[in-house]
């Protein structure tokens, strides 16, 4: 359509709305932000150049008058070839000059001369008849004035086969049964198998001997008709067809930052050393965050714990968040541009982004979530040609390098040098100063700049109304019992006076939703079941939970069961309840009569002792006196012997 540089007209770039507002002057023009109000100031020539590149496109033309848009329709003919072509000229001389002359379908009588007059222009020898020039005339119009419409039917028609319905199916089901296989017999076995199978075809009369002959040629057009992906599917399996018919193309591709948004997890290639201690750490994980469509780099998470939730949680907190801060922390040249809740997360066929946690935490900050197929890393190709990109780093010490045959490297352990702090510094120089100025070879841009023109595209960014939001919305969550002692949440007791009004409310004892920040575990945020508010509940243990994260406390609860487990602790604890309730059962058990007699005599049970005041000797020791008895043997005397004096002769 036409549009004028005047009031009225509403031009759109990217995702963002201007509207004309005045003519400053004879070359420059302001245009206005529909959303923000925010004014832009441009020249006339750029302005137009734009509008013809595409980065602008006409909403409202501002003007009355606009031309019809089937006279503007865009039309298609140079993939037809050239015969076609000059067939489609020769047709379109005629339906123009009717135009042109005012003849309409209706009026045929003037139409011969017309004919007569465009021939001789054209030198056309056989002009075509009124009939004719009619029907061209009828399909131009029928097709929105489309100039395809005007070529040979003939050029698409399709070829008839040559080859009789019956021996079509037999060539089908060798293709499918042959062919089609994990056997993968080859082309020529499978024309083998068509001929002996039309033999037979012939001999019983069901099929003529000219009719029963095909070549290979003809059946390896027949296959390549064939869908690839179902032909490399059938033969080497889906995992080979997906690999080779891959593709990260779609309709869907994203266009704007934050539009969609790759996550995934690498372990890095260098061992870092503790900042307090100095001991070797080992290899930290890190999960980034990349935009799918400038290749900026959005966020980073640096821990030890695995890929898991505690990572998620913790990437999606730097990506929202601005990063003003870090990057004077780290010492950066340029801002990190990246900041605001993304419109889609893309992630991989992880456990830890299949958990309904990480469900839960897109829906409450408003964010979609899908996942790519099974073994497509294709399919979120930036964020894996990011984590390739590592690899040139020109940290050499404390590096782990891949194994070669003949080559001995030193053990990274021995040079690891660089702190963990250090790493996490360095790596914020490279997202926010290296990569991001990288050219891209393909595009012939860098993301920096493809950020930075996305950003004025496409609307203002979204935040959480503050960190305490984030916090809650990226935090752990689990359905827990709030009890007269607060909540418990792995050992660890919370809750103090804030809990007591909610617990009036509700009841003694009763499950509520619990969320907790994985990287401090000093306070839990409980919800309260009628009015949904959340009521921060601080721990009770503050000397343990202070600076806590929660897979430090899940470490350190492994290790002393652990310490426990070394000790037999259980066992003993264990092997002492049975012997006590052993001992509980022996002197609690009834006794019958043949044991109680024997007790009494075992005790020496007499009137003798009772009238006798002065216990005997034997009721001193009735165990003994029994055993003795019972032995056959007399008590022997115990006293000292007498020994006779003498003396020596010499002495």
């Amino acid at each position: 359509m036409r549009y004028s540089l005047a009031v009225g007209l509403v031009l759109r770039r990217g995702m963002r709305t201007f509207e004309f507002v005045r003519e400053l002057s004879a070359e420059e023009v302001q245009l206005e932000d529909v959303e923000t109000r925010r004014p832009l100031t441009i020249r006339k020539w750029k302005l137009i150049s734009e509008i013809e590149a595409g980065t602008y496109s006409v909403v409202l033309p501002g003007a009355a008058n606009s031309l019809n848009d089937s006279a503007l329709h865009t039309q298609h003919t140079t993939s037809l070839p050239e015969s076609q072509q000059k067939l489609i000229d020769r047709r379109y001389a005629y339906v123009i000059a009717m135009r042109k002359a005012g003849i309409t379908r209706g009026s045929r009588k003037n139409l011969p001369e017309l004919i007569k007059k465009v021939a001789d222009k054209l030198e056309d020898k056989h002009p075509p008849s009124s009939s004719t020039v009619l029907d061209w005339a009828r399909r131009y119009e029928a097709s929105n004035n489309n100039v395809r419409a005007l070529a040979s039917r003939n050029y698409s028609r399709r070829k008839v086969k040559r080859i009789t319905p019956i021996m079509e199916e037999l060539i089908r089901e060798k293709i499918r049964t042959e062919y089609l296989t994990r056997n993968r017999h080859s082309l020529k076995h499978t024309h083998q198998c068509i001929v002996t199978a039309a033999k037979k075809l012939v001999n019983e009369n069901k099929l003529n001997a000219d009719e029963a002959t095909v070549s290979i040629s003809t059946l390896g057009r027949w296959v390549q008709e064939l869908d690839r992906y179902e032909v490399i599917k059938r033969r080497y399996g889906t995992p080979r067809a997906r690999l080779l018919c891959r593709t990260p193309m779609g309709d869907d591709y994203p266009e704007l930052p934050f539009e969609q948004v790759e996550v995934d997890h690498t372990p890095l290639d260098w061992i870092v050393i503790c900042d307090r201690t100095g001991i070797p750490l080992g290899r930290p994980l890190l999960t980034a965050t990349i935009c799918a469509a400038t290749g900026y780099p959005t966020g980073l998470y640096l821990s030890f714990y695995g890929p898991g939730l505690t990572s998620v949680s913790g990437v999606l907190r730097n990506t929202i968040s601005l990063k003003d801060a870090i990057c004077r922390s780290s010492g950066t040249s340029h801002p990190w541009l990246a900041s605001g809740i993304p419109d889609l997360l893309l992630l991989d066929n992880g456990l830890e982004f299949h958990a309904h946690n990480c469900f839960r935490i897109g829906r409450d900050i408003g964010m979609d979530i899908t996942f790519a197929a099974v073994r497509t890393p294709w399919s979120k190709p930036h964020i894996e040609r990011f984590f390739a990109s590592l690899g040139y780093l020109t940290l050499t010490t404390g590096r782990i390098r891949k194994r070669i045959t003949n080559v001995i490297d030193l053990d990274p352990r021995t040079t690891a040098s660089i702190t963990f702090s250090n790493l996490v510094k360095g790596l914020v120089q490279y997202f926010v100063d290296v990569h991001p100025f990288r050219i891209h070879e393909r595009k012939l841009a860098r993301p920096f700049d493809l950020m930075s023109d996305g950003i004025e595209k496409c609307p203002p960014a979204s935040y959480l109304p503050n960190f305490d939001a984030v916090r809650m919305a990226t935090a752990i969550s689990k359905t827990l019992t709030v009890s007269q002692g607060g909540v418990e949440i792995r050992g660890i007791p919370f809750g103090s006076a804030e809990l007591s009004p909610m617990r009036r409310a509700v009841g003694e004892n009763f499950r509520t939703l619990v969320k907790w920040d994985p990287d401090d575990i000093d306070q839990i945020y409980v919800q309260h079941p009628i009015t949904k508010e959340w009521i921060c509940s601080p721990s009770r243990w503050p000397q343990y939970t202070q600076g806590l994260s929660w897979n430090q406390h899940l470490l350190i609860r492994k290790f002393l069961r652990k310490q426990l487990k070394a000790k037999n602790a259980e066992e003993n604890y264990i092997t002492s309840a049975m012997r006590m309730h052993e001992f509980w059962m022996d002197v609690t058990t009834a006794k019958t009569a043949t044991d109680a007699k024997l007790a009494g005599q075992f005790a020496g049970l007499t009137s003798a002792r009772v009238l006798d005041p002065k216990p005997s000797s034997a009721s001193q020791h009735p165990q003994k006196i029994l055993v003795e008895e019972d032995e056959g043997h007399k008590p022997t005397d115990r006293s000292p012997p007498d020994f006779e004096a003498f003396i020596m002769e010499g002495a």
